[in-house]
């Protein structure tokens, strides 16, 4: 059951302030009273990956990330990293025709799927995608048949490690097998290149990547015994994106700074990557949603105050079957009904349950919630929605997809604490834009809306 508290702005994290929220809600108005659309849509705030990146970069200087286009497959977004340098997980030919799409090359790829289908894999060796993990002796077998050139690496299980999504059961070999099936690599005259890992999506423990890299380092001295010189360190994903979450994220930095320095020292020459997802996409979405319907309830029975007998049931335009889909609120939403402050200040707080506006019973967004009384035709906003929201959005009972609105606040409306950000081509050639036409086709996605000096444009 997802409970949700209505407390007003959400929570910013402590380095993005209010303005950003500010900024994106007027956004949202200004779209609303234009188009009068009962489609939802998202407003896709670029300057926010833009930061995540310039953060990465100032907090784990020698992982380079490799972005998990499993978490969302925005085009837009993803022609934005290939022009910022950035180099992708992929884990399927149609992930890596998204990212070619946009720019990148085979060499900005690895295909980070333990188990590929033939097909796949003839595809991975026709476009010279040749990095690819794997962790059993017949996934071996299978690359050996039909892509004997690839630079393979081993995944290896971290067991024990709390996370909101473990991987621990589905990937990854034990460290105690590791020297067989690199024996057996050895056999097939296989390249391996190094070790991978994924100590699970959201991590909930910073200090498992200390142990993951021991981990891993124990696998490098099993390898170099046997022949290999290995040159490669995958830490996998884990990071939470959402605002408020750079405590945490902090914590995971400290920690991998800590054992790389122990285990795998600057100029020992290997090159350390990672495959963060929802960091770099989660808190840049923002959904906008209409209530299409009201039921009111009241329990005659219950013994709570007036206000807690009556519960309203409201029906959106999106829900499971769309950007809603199970388990959405780990990733750390907030609700923010889109009401002045007169209206906040005149209605009264009710028991409240969101639904999908389908036709299925399990279409369920909130099951308990507080939220001030709202009428047909209101709007609820909710943030944090750019990890696994569009890419599991499905056509059921026939109700369109969410549209996307690309913003990129100019400097008199977004800041961070300590300064105001960059212009969008100067924070770009900052980190590295390399894309040239990925950086131009991006341009094109944002334009000028004189009604309340911001950039954006509908997708």
């Amino acid at each position: 059951m997802v409970v949700v508290f209505f407390t007003g702005f959400p929570r910013q994290g402590r380095r993005m302030s209010e303005t950003r929220s500010q900024a994106i809600m007027e956004i949202i108005k200004n779209y609303i009273v234009k188009q009068n659309s009962d489609i939802p849509f998202y407003v896709a705030d670029l300057s926010d990956v833009l930061f995540k990146c310039r953060y990465w970069k100032s907090k784990l200087p020698r992982v380079e990330p490799f972005y998990a286009v499993k978490c969302n497959t925005d085009p837009v977004l993803i022609s934005l990293l290939v022009s910022l340098g950035v180099k992708f997980d992929c884990a399927s030919k149609g992930e890596m025709d998204a990212v070619f799409a946009a720019g990148a090359d085979p060499s900005d790829i690895i295909y980070a799927h333990p188990f590929k289908s033939n097909s796949f894999l003839r595809y991975a060796a026709s476009v010279k995608v040749d990095l690819m993990t794997f962790d059993t002796d017949l996934e071996l077998i299978k690359i050996q048949r039909v892509y004997p050139q690839a630079r393979l690496v081993i995944r290896i299980r971290i067991p024990n490690v709390p996370a909101a999504f473990p991987l621990g059961d589905k990937f990854g070999c034990e460290v105690s097998d590791a020297k067989k099936i690199l024996t057996f690599a050895q056999s097939l005259d296989l390249n391996v290149v190094g070790v991978s890992f994924h100590v699970g999506s959201l991590c909930e423990q910073p200090f498992a990547y200390s142990k993951a890299i021991g981990m891993a380092k124990e696998v490098f001295n099993v390898a170099e015994d046997l022949g290999y010189h290995f040159t490669l360190l995958d830490i996998g994903g884990g990071f939470p994106g959402s605002t408020g979450s750079y405590d945490t994220f902090d914590k995971m930095c400290y920690y991998i700074n800590q054992s790389l320095e122990e285990h795998f020292p600057e100029g020992c020459g290997v090159h350390v990557i990672a495959e963060p997802g929802c960091y770099m996409s989660n808190s840049a979405y923002t959904l906008c949603t209409k209530i299409i319907g009201k039921r009111i309830r009241t329990d005659t029975e219950a013994e709570d105050s007036e206000c807690f007998k009556k519960k309203i049931f409201y029906y959106l335009n999106d829900g499971a079957f769309g950007s809603f889909s199970e388990d959405f609120e780990k990733y750390g939403f907030h609700i923010k009904p889109l009401l002045s402050k007169s209206q906040l200040a005149g209605r009264p707080v009710h028991r409240s349950k969101l639904w999908g506006g389908t036709c299925c019973s399990s279409d369920v967004v909130v099951e308990e919630a507080l939220l001030p009384e709202m009428d047909v035709g209101d709007h609820l906003v909710f943030d944090n929605m750019g990890a696994y929201t569009t890419v599991l959005t499905t056509s059921f009972n026939g109700f369109p997809a969410p549209l996307t609105h690309y913003v990129f606040p100019p400097q008199s409306t977004y800041k961070t604490e300590n300064e105001k950000l960059q212009p969008f081509e100067d924070f770009c050639r900052d980190l590295g834009a390399t894309k040239l036409k990925s950086f131009i086709k991006i341009q094109e996605y944002i334009c000028h809306d004189d009604s309340n000096d911001d950039l954006f444009r509908k997708g």
